[in-house]
């Protein structure tokens, strides 16, 4: 008894030792990880494009697939791409942008005044300055140079111009009124045209000028023109007695024959005002009498009564 439990339970241990290597195999055969280099071209929903070696490869990302940076490449970035092939697809794991980011524009404080004087510490201190407005930041890729140089000092680059020494500055007059003392050398002369008297012309006359005013237009007559207003329409109740011909939701078709007169169809109009005597439509073939108004070339009824 004891010798069959225990080739019962080798066999056990020896069928699970060769389930684990057999599905312990098949994944690290499955899942081997690929990577290539190139720039992305195109972005889609659940795509990207990336170009290698002047060959275009669809790879599908989705929320498995890792970034670096933690963001979507965009198209021109040059990226790492680390995949496995599943069905014949190539589904990206990790996402890796070699493009260096840009620089960003960064604000340091304003420069201090040039009128600053430097000192070290335990010097006494002078009074206060005054209360002004403050200065605006300085904004610019790169930091500028009371930023990063230790040694910065005020008023370091400007410096002022210093005269030179072998110029002469010109003889001032004297306060005496005095000619300036006349130099060795002979001026040449030069010859100065005389002037003639210029003969006096007779003053011109002026002439007056007088501003007409321009004849006024005479604005032609407009002749008003009558208009004839149109004939108002009565609206004056007028009543029909008459037999139901015809009924619709909006209208009734009565036939009215009325004393020495042929038999006419007269189409009333009816609707939500219309009142009903009884509170019914009337049937086809019954004997009615309305009152109505003639509006606008239509007939409304306003009271419908079954008479017989």
């Amino acid at each position: 008894m004891y010798g069959k439990t225990s080739v019962i339970s080798c066999t056990a241990i020896l069928s699970m030792i060769m389930a684990i290597i057999v599905l312990g195999a098949v994944p690290a055969h499955a899942y081997r990880v690929c990577t290539f280099k190139g720039t992305v071209m195109d972005n889609g929903w659940r795509t990207m494009m990336v170009k290698s070696n002047g060959q275009c490869a669809e790879v599908n990302v989705g929320w498995r697939t890792k970034y670096v940076p933690n963001r979507r490449p965009c198209i021109g970035e040059v990226v790492a791409v680390d995949f496995i092939l599943e069905d014949g697809y190539m589904k990206a794991t990790k996402v890796v942008s070699l493009t260096p980011s840009p620089a960003v524009n960064q604000c340091y404080p304003p420069a201090p005044p040039s009128g600053s004087v430097c000192r070290t510490v335990g010097e006494d201190t002078g009074p206060g300055p005054d209360s002004c407005a403050p200065l605006k930041p300085i904004c610019s890729t790169r930091p500028p140079a009371h930023v990063s140089e230790r040694s910065w000092s005020p008023g370091k680059q400007e410096v002022a111009p210093k005269p030179s020494s072998t110029g002469t500055a010109p003889p001032k007059p004297s306060s005496t009124g005095a000619a300036p003392p006349k130099t060795s050398r002979a001026e040449p002369s030069v010859a100065v045209p005389s002037k003639r008297p210029s003969a006096k012309q007779p003053p011109a006359e002026k002439k007056i000028i007088t501003k007409t005013s321009p004849p006024e237009k005479v604005k032609p007559e407009v002749k008003e023109e009558v208009k004839e207003e149109p004939a108002k329409e009565e609206k004056t109740v007028k009543t029909l007695v008459g037999e139901v011909v015809a009924s619709s939701p909006k209208s009734l078709s009565l036939r009215s024959a009325e004393a020495g007169e042929s038999a006419e169809v007269v189409n009333i109009r009816v609707g939500l005002k219309t009142k009903f005597i009884p509170f019914r439509r009337p049937a086809v073939g019954e004997k009615v009498k309305v009152d109505y108004r003639v509006e606008n070339g239509d007939k409304f009824g306003y009271t419908v009564q079954v008479v017989q």
